[in-house]
């Protein structure tokens, strides 16, 4: 086995196997030639490729929530949620591979998964308490985060976007309408 081989050497190059060539290409057998070793030697420190994928999706979540929370640090509202997805776009742009493992977990799978994601979340939870909205609005407008990030940069990190039209412009302005839908029942709701 090679010397100072361990879980968070695996895991790093696992990202960074998953960033360059994608997911479905990060197999025990190339993670292995990577790190200059036969595949069972991974075994010591991984259960098989399924843990090495539960392991991507962690690793991503808490990177990306790193990347959020400094990101949304001294902001508020609209400057608050603009930086969070800038943030959460470049990370995305930076790690494609992790991104995609991230996407097919069940957060109330187990409770580790559950906390992976929860960070990210209660950044969400805690900028939109800055607006008089009600807690179920709350969830909605998460949930809507969510759906048009993990939608728009997968399709973004694909090349799905055949048009033209800058797709910076599109993210945009897609974030401006998002921010103006706010604005909008906040303004509905100081009214009732």
């Amino acid at each position: 086995m090679k010397a100072g081989l361990d879980k968070d050497i695996i895991l790093k190059t696992a990202a960074d196997l998953a960033d360059a060539e994608g997911i479905a290409n990060v197999t025990l057998k190339a993670l292995a030639e990577k790190l200059g070793v036969k595949p069972p030697s991974l075994y010591k420190h991984i259960n098989g490729l399924e843990e090495l994928n539960k392991a991507l999706m962690l690793y991503g979540w808490k990177s990306l929530e790193k990347k959020v929370t400094r990101a949304a640090v001294g902001k508020s509202k609209e400057d608050a949620i603009r930086a969070i997805f800038y943030a959460y776009r470049d990370y995305v742009k930076e790690h494609p591979g992790v991104f995609e493992a991230m996407q097919w977990y069940n957060m109330y799978q187990s409770e580790e998964n559950l906390q992976a994601t929860e960070e990210v979340v209660a950044v969400l939870f805690q900028v939109l308490s800055a607006y008089d909205l009600q807690e179920e609005q709350k969830v909605h407008i998460v949930r809507m985060f969510r759906v048009f990030l993990q939608g728009f940069l997968m399709v973004e990190i694909h090349g799905g976007f055949g048009n033209p039209v800058s797709i910076t412009e599109s993210f945009d302005f897609s974030l401006e309408i998002l921010l103006n839908g706010i604005d909008n029942l906040t303004k509905g709701n100081s009214e009732t």
